[in-house]
């Protein structure tokens, strides 16, 4: 029995080992059908990413002009920030957006970035950053556009690219029913899923490249209305026109806070004044206030972070503006009113806005009490000829007065 027992003992063991020699062996032949897999998924990757670029300059124009050729690297860095604070900040869901500018992407997100697209190396100043969900990555700079794209037979790779600028004459997004397609050169670079977070983004970006084609730098209060209105949709927009008094009136700032435009809170800022609007009960004229830049005394935020610097606001999250609440504070006729559903980069907009309608009301009035002062002397002057008049005989005591009186109420 004993016999037995340790011959039925050894072949245990020994079918043991087997069993574990052939797992192993499975294991291995797995690991290298994997790593021959990654290996095979990655030169088509790259091979994938060199042929993007090769198409985008073959499909080029033959002139030497290309779509920023004519702009100096500091007019596009003016401009790109003018842009963003302007263009994209407006009625975007700042805690969801794709995008961030110059000169919002600070030295700790160009690390970020380099991580994430090995083909920059963080040498040349990002102009324009696009991180999207799938992990697809976009990046302009004044001499390349740099892409990271999923690979169609397997997603979870990635090609990888740098064109040159001087080979470019336009880049465009086009929208289709469940997505878009990123286009240089009218060359597919990218196909990216729909989502309601990337619309606002990309009729922005649409915008943006179109003003560099066309050299276009000036950007008036009626195209930023335009595309807020473009951004925010009809039922909101007219919800805001709704307290516009003025013809002239237009919307140059929309935040919806720390939630969607369609959810809660909005602040809106129009040329003539800041509208607050309580969403929870929409149409309701009690939650709705209204502020004119002439009314307000001061505007400040408080910051719930230690940095009080607007560039260093935004946070390494998926390009998204900051996402630390932000009180803003108006003070009107000695009263203060407190907005805690703002976030830092939104309040610190609304400020910047204030400022600016509340400097262009100081110069309006100084130029109208200038003309005031220079009417002034004129009026003296004539009173002086009729008092000439009067004393050599040619107007009667009565005619003086009267025609001073006149004198006298313009002044």
């Amino acid at each position: 029995m004993a016999g037995k027992a340790k011959s039925t003992m050894e072949g245990a063991a020994q079918a043991g080992k087997e069993k574990y020699e052939q797992v192993k062996q499975e294991n291995a032949e797995k690991k290298a059908q994997k790593e021959a897999y990654i290996a095979e998924m990655e030169a088509k990757a790259t091979e994938y990413g060199q042929s993007l670029c090769n198409m985008v300059i073959e499909s080029g124009s033959t002139t030497p002009e290309s779509f920023m050729s004519q702009i100096s690297e500091n007019e596009l860095l003016s401009f790109t920030k003018d842009f963003y604070e302007k263009m994209v900040l407006p009625g975007s869901k700042a805690s969801v957006s794709c995008i961030i500018m110059h000169p919002y992407i600070d030295e700790k997100k160009i690390k970020a970035i380099q991580k994430k697209l090995s083909v920059y190396d963080g040498a040349e100043t990002p102009i324009l950053y696009m991180n999207e969900a799938d992990g697809q990555q976009f990046l302009l700079t004044r001499n390349h556009f740099y892409y990271k794209v999923c690979l169609a037979e397997d997603k979870k790779f990635y090609a990888q690219g740098a064109i040159e600028c001087k080979d470019i004459d336009g880049i465009k997004i086009e929208s289709g029913e469940s997505e878009c397609t990123l286009k240089i050169n009218d060359v597919t670079l990218a196909t990216i899923k729909i989502r309601d977070t990337y619309k606002q983004d990309f009729i922005t970006l649409n915008e943006y490249f179109k003003n560099i084609v066309e050299q276009n730098f000036d950007i008036v209060p009626e195209e930023i209305d335009k595309l807020i209105h473009d951004k925010i949709g009809d039922k909101i927009y007219q919800h805001i026109k709704k307290y516009m008094t003025y013809e002239d009136e237009l919307v140059m700032y929309c935040a919806g806070g720390l939630d969607s435009l369609a959810a809660m809170d909005y602040i809106a800022c129009t040329t003539k004044q800041i509208i607050i609007v309580n969403r929870e009960m929409l149409g309701a004229t009690s939650n709705v206030k209204q502020f004119y830049y002439e009314d307000i005394t001061s505007m400040a935020t408080e910051q719930n972070s230690k940095s009080d610097d607007l560039l260093v606001a935004v946070i390494d999250s998926a390009l998204t503006a900051a996402l630390k609440a932000c009180d803003l504070i108006i003070t009107v006729a000695g009263t203060k009113e407190k907005i805690s559903t703002l976030y830092t980069i939104e309040a610190k907009r609304v400020v910047a806005i204030y400022h600016e309608y509340r400097t262009e009301l100081k110069k309006g009035n100084q130029t109208t009490q200038t003309i005031i002062q220079q009417k002034e002397p004129d009026v003296l002057e004539q009173i002086e000829k009729l008092s000439k008049l009067r004393d050599s005989g040619i107007l009667s005591e009565e005619e003086f007065n009267q025609k001073k009186a006149v004198l006298l109420e313009k002044l």
